[in-house]
């Protein structure tokens, strides 16, 4: 959530600049700024970012389904850097284990395991 937040803010902050930072740029270069101006201006940045974080906070986010949390972190377990030959990965198709080398992974680095029937 505060990764979506902070994406947000940063895309507002970017377009608040293009929309609004041309016409104080045209009206008060930074060299020419007075204290107080330059303490508005910061003022009227910290308002719309307030602004934009509680809107965003505000607005209700998508549920997450548990399908997308399997393919998230099955696709998070496949490209672990830290996998070693042998390491065994659950996902949403069975197990599989590693048999590359490298820190990136290919597809034909995993092989699956044979089907095993557990007791229940």
């Amino acid at each position: 959530m505060a990764i979506r937040i902070i994406a947000l803010l940063a895309i507002f902050l970017t377009a608040a600049t293009g929309c609004f930072g041309q016409e104080a740029d045209e009206e008060f270069s930074d060299s020419s700024l007075t204290r107080e101006q330059w303490q508005q201006r910061i003022q009227d940045a910290r308002r719309r970012s307030e602004e934009f974080v509680a809107n965003a906070r505000e607005r209700p986010q998508d549920p997450v389904t548990p399908a997308q949390q399997e393919t998230e972190a099955a696709g998070r377990a496949l490209n672990d850097p830290t996998l070693q030959q042998g390491d065994v990965i659950s996902t949403g198709k069975g197990f599989v284990v590693f048999v590359g080398r490298d820190e990136e992974h290919r597809p034909n680095d995993f092989v699956t395991t044979p089907n095993q029937q557990h007791p229940r």
